[in-house]
């Protein structure tokens, strides 16, 4: 005989386990058992409009975010236990051993809690018959989602849903091995599946891809753990079905690995504009030097301290241009860099070296004040290094207008509340004509021929870093563009 939806919820009113069903998002009381309704000395109405807090015990270890925490965790992985103190109506305390469970109903998931009292000096529950219990009760209630495996990892019982993930029935399941149901993702052998067998309460967690036709995929979190029953150690997995959430991933992803590639491919272009618009100077200033040189040899008798002169001349500029072209490749190598912790006093200063050359091109005074605060953060150096390149490079385009009076432009550092702030700053036309919207996802230019895509990448590579630009006028004219990215906390700091 199979006991009838009406038949359990009798059974559950009359087990001596208190039960408690959350919402699995909000985490409030939907139902209360009986026996929980007399542990709390509450009835099921008042239940529901309690808080976590009003529930737990005020003593440290069972503050709301610890029990949050708790729940949490089996919502993602399908079933966690945990000693928690509760407190009825009369403000008394009671210790229980609680089980957290995913369960899904026919309109969502809920999170079903099973508590069973205990003492303050009881070691955590191992009795075979209440491990034996559990598991019966989890195999009901998750019915969605679990297979029982022995020592080898082979499915010895299955609920009808989980069997259905692995394009299985619930009969046609029985015996296979997890290693032929899926790939595990990252790939875990069987040895390691099975090594946790030794330690009775060990666990694993894991992703499954599994082929579902010629060419699909589903992937499925797992959580695996391990229960004794009668001096046999059997394994339960729970799974979930997580291909949405893994495609989700791949798109990110795919859009990171895209935002890199522009970002750097316009780092490379940045490059070539410095090599054009700086090198040019130095060059065309050692060929003027040396053609001094050629006429003063031509033509006796020549002045030996003149000749030094236009020598350190030509060797100065020259060693300019090495300087630029050495600053260049340095750049350049560090574009394919990865996520680190850095200086960020000491990345705008290196990026400050192109905005300098390209300022001393254009008559511009840089103001620069960085501040003596020693700032790290954790990130891509060089692509916030280009976002503070192209932004101070499209404050000089503005300020080497005819019109802009002030040629200054003007770069401070600061830091409050945890976050950094790069402000750059101009005294040119300002922005008030640039609809708002458009200021803020940077899809704007004010040049003839710009398509603003520098600032499209630039904004992305702050929300990245979970940073952002913000443009405001500045006084009393001009703009001010302020990167605004968060600071590394240390452990000490935390």
């Amino acid at each position: 005989m199979i006991p009838t939806p009406e038949e359990r919820l009798t059974l559950a009113q009359h087990s001596r386990v208190g039960v408690l069903l959350h919402e699995k998002d909000t985490l409030r009381v939907l139902w209360a058992n009986e026996r929980a309704c007399e542990m709390f000395k509450y009835n099921v109405d008042e239940l529901r409009s309690l808080k976590a807090h009003h529930m737990s015990s005020q003593e440290r270890p069972y503050r709301r975010e610890n029990g949050v925490a708790w729940l949490h965790s089996a919502a993602l992985y399908g079933s966690s236990r945990k000693r928690w103190k509760y407190q009825d109506a009369e403000g008394r305390d009671f210790l229980t051993e609680a089980v957290a469970t995913i369960v899904p109903l026919r309109s969502e998931e809920v999170i079903m809690v099973e508590m069973r009292l205990v003492s303050e000096g009881d070691e955590p529950i191992e009795s075979t018959e209440w491990v034996a219990t559990s598991l019966e009760r989890i195999m009901s209630h998750t019915a969605a989602g679990v297979l029982v495996l022995d020592i080898n990892n082979q499915v010895e019982r299955a609920s009808p849903y989980a069997a259905g993930l692995f394009n299985f029935t619930a009969d046609g399941i029985i015996g296979q091995n997890l290693s032929d149901l899926g790939a595990t993702d990252p790939g875990i052998s069987e040895d390691e599946l099975r090594a946790p067998i030794t330690h009775p309460q060990g666990r694993v967690n894991f992703r499954m891809k599994v082929s579902v036709g010629n060419q699909d995929l589903r992937w499925l979190a797992c959580y695996l753990e391990n229960v004794e029953i009668e001096e046999s150690t059997y394994r339960v997995l729970t799974v979930r079905d997580i291909t949405d959430r893994v495609e989700a991933e791949k798109r990110e992803e795919a859009q990171r690995s895209q935002l890199q590639y522009l970002s750097r491919y316009n780092a490379m272009g940045d490059m070539a504009m410095v090599m054009a618009h700086d090198l040019g100077q130095p060059l065309a200033a050692s060929l003027n030097f040396l053609s001094g040189l050629k006429a003063r040899i031509s033509t006796p008798p020549f002045d030996p301290e003149k000749l030094n002169y236009g020598i350190e001349m030509v060797e100065k500029q020259l060693k300019r241009a090495s300087e630029i072209v050495a600053s260049a490749k340095r750049y350049v190598r560090r574009i394919e860099s990865t996520t680190a912790e850095f200086s960020l006093p000491a990345t705008v200063e290196e990026s400050l070296y192109f905005v300098r050359l390209r300022a001393e091109e254009e008559g511009v005074a840089v103001n620069a004040d960085l501040g003596a605060k020693p700032l790290t953060m954790t990130g891509e150096s060089v692509l916030i290094g280009q976002v503070i390149i192209n932004l101070c490079m499209n404050a000089i385009d503005e300020i080497r207008r005819p019109e802009t009076a002030v040629k200054q432009l003007d770069i401070k550092l600061t830091e409050y509340g945890g976050m950094a702030s790069i402000a750059v700053s101009d005294q040119g036309r300002g922005m008030q004509t640039v609809p708002a919207d458009q200021l803020a996802a940077g899809a704007f230019s004010t040049k003839k021929d710009g398509s603003g895509i520098g600032l499209i990448l630039s904004e992305h590579i702050a929300q990245r870093h979970g940073g952002t630009i913000l443009f405001t006028p500045n006084q009393p004219q001009g703009t001010t563009a302020t990167l605004s990215l968060p600071l590394h906390v240390s452990a000490k700091d935390a």
